[in-house]
């Protein structure tokens, strides 16, 4: 398979570092989301974990919905 390098593409806001961070900020505890993959529902989980707090996952679908919880 042939990859074509491109450059000039700006990041979405998606993606953007701090962006999970501020979503993970904002949830109370109990709150969930649901994202669209695994991969997002781990990078959210990570910042979860990180700010001190426990999280769960379950699996809806082809998506995935993350809760924070009290340590």
């Amino acid at each position: 398979m042939n990859y074509k390098i491109e450059k000039n593409i700006p990041i979405t806001k998606e993606y953007r570092k701090g962006t999970w961070k501020e979503l993970a900020e904002k949830m109370e505890i109990g709150d969930s989301v649901l994202v669209k993959d695994r991969t997002e529902a781990n990078s959210l989980s990570i910042i979860i974990r990180r700010l001190d707090y426990r999280q769960v996952t379950r699996t809806e679908g082809n998506k995935v919905r993350v809760w924070k919880l009290e340590k």
